[in-house]
This record gives C-alpha cells, structure tokens and sequence, in this order.
C-alpha cells in the first residue's frame, strides 16, 4: 500500500463501512430468494427433520430465529409444526410474510442478543416453544462472546423445559478460507452481484462488502450492504452453551452426525434446556 507525504494511504481499509452503505438486509431483502440464498434454510429444514428422528423430537410449535423471507418456516409449518418467526429487518419481514401465507405463522421485529416475545392475549409471560431453530450463520453476526452468551440466553428463556435449540454457525476456517480475500460474482438477465470479502485473522472476524445492481423497468440500480460475522472456537460455543444451562446432546458437521474436524467449514449443534 503507498503512504503519502502526509501519513494516509492510496486506499482505505477495507473493513470500512462505505457512506452509502445500507443496513444488512435492507435492499437484499427483495432479491434474497432470486439469488438462491434461501437453499440453505431448505437443506437446513431436511437436516432437522433427519436430527428429529436420531433424538426422536417431536416439536409442536417452533420459532425460527433470524428467519429471513420465511422459506424454514413454511417448510416447518407444512410439515405440521405451529410456527413463529422472528427477524431484525422489516424488509426480510416483509417478504416472509408474503410467502408465508395463510399458514398462521407469526412474525416478530426483535434483535438479538436480548429479545423476548410475550404470551397471547397481553400476558406479561414469556411466549415457550418446544424448539427454536437458527440457520445460515446468523448468530456469527454477534460479534462478541457476551452478546452470543445473551442471545443464548433468549432462546432458553423461551424453551419449555426439555425444549430443544438446533442452529448452525461458521467456523473459523469458512471465514479464513471462503470469505478471506476471496470475490464472488453472477450475473442474469435483472440482477448482477459482486461479493467481495476479507478476513482479520487477529479478530476472527470477515467482511463481505456486497455490491448489489438491480434491473427496475428501463434502468439498473446499484446499492450496496456490508456483512459482518466473526467465528468462535467450537470449545467456546459450548462453554457458553453450557453456562447458560443448555445440555449440549449434538455437535457436528454440519449436515452430517459427524464430529466436526478442524477443516469443518459449519458447524451444527443440537442443545437442550434442561426438564
């Protein structure tokens, strides 16, 4: 990098926000499912299903954590689960609840880590499930271990005793071997995308600066969103699990009932509150 005369350099640091950046999934919202970003949620709902029948849970209502444009919680819903769903961006909401339907899935605008849904009717109890699922890394979005830990403790607290927690994170390698350095880019006939991403190993945290250009009717518009997620040991994550009070029943491979190596690229755990 060259340094001019009075200290600065040619480029800023990547990790940088740019001014016209949006907040995550504010525009990204509208082309979400177009670019395919909801496969994950439909491979995660068919992993869950096969975690199901090996710890042989049988929920009856769910809520899907960070739940995006909805697709694990129709999923879920069709398959007989009473689902909510619950997400920091109104846009992501928005769309989910369009796809969503007239399957009675109830949508919440909550943040992590501390957030807590009440019971019907105005109760001041806090709304139980039988199981709260997060997919697609969302919880590597918390970028400290206390709001991790926090956001852990949410879910407990809205866990029937016995309840079970199922989500999955990026490890560490992902972020050193996919997101470091690494540009991905796809273009069709009214949308084109250019990811470009870096990774501060020090802090264990990535950076996607996320360049958006989207055809509406005779011209293209451009905007542009970054995404911060940072990766966490496996030993900490079940430290923290564990201090919360969760039984840790499953830690694998994500996809598979494997222990997860060090060349894991997504991890998967499977929690318990305690009965």
């Amino acid at each position: 990098m060259v340094k001019l005369p009075n200290g600065d350099s040619l480029a800023r640091p990547q990790a940088e926000r740019r001014k016209d950046s949006l907040k995550p999934y504010t525009k990204f919202a509208e082309v979400y499912d177009r670019m395919g970003s909801d496969r994950h949620s439909i491979k995660m709902t068919d992993y869950c299903f096969r975690i199901f029948r090996r710890f042989r849970i049988k929920p009856i209502n769910g809520l899907d954590l960070c739940c995006g444009t909805g697709t694990a919680a129709a999923i879920f819903a069709d398959r007989g689960i009473k689902m909510a769903g619950l997400d920091q961006s109104a846009h992501m909401l928005a769309v989910a609840a369009k796809k969503l339907g007239l399957r009675g899935v109830t949508l919440y605008q909550k943040s992590l880590p501390r957030f807590k849904i009440l019971g019907q009717h105005n109760s001041r109890k806090t709304r139980k499930f039988d199981l709260v699922t997060s997919f697609f890394d969302s919880l590597n979005y918390l970028l400290t271990e206390r709001d991790l830990k926090a956001s852990f403790r949410s879910v407990y607290n809205h866990l029937e005793p016995g309840g079970w927690f199922v989500f999955d994170m990026n490890t560490q390698e992902a972020l050193k071997v996919i997101w470091s350095g690494q540009v991905y880019a796809d273009a069709r006939d009214d949308i084109a995308w250019v990811w470009k991403n870096e990774y501060n190993a020090k802090k264990r945290m990535a950076y996607c600066h996320a360049d958006f250009f989207v055809k509406t009717k005779d011209h293209w518009e451009r905007f542009y969103e970054m995404h911060t997620e940072r990766a966490y040991p496996n030993a900490v994550i079940k430290r923290l699990l564990r201090e919360v009070g969760f039984t840790v029943k499953g830690y694998y491979r994500c996809f598979s009932f494997e222990n997860p190596k060090w060349d894991a690229y997504r991890i998967c755990a499977v929690v318990q509150r305690k009965i």
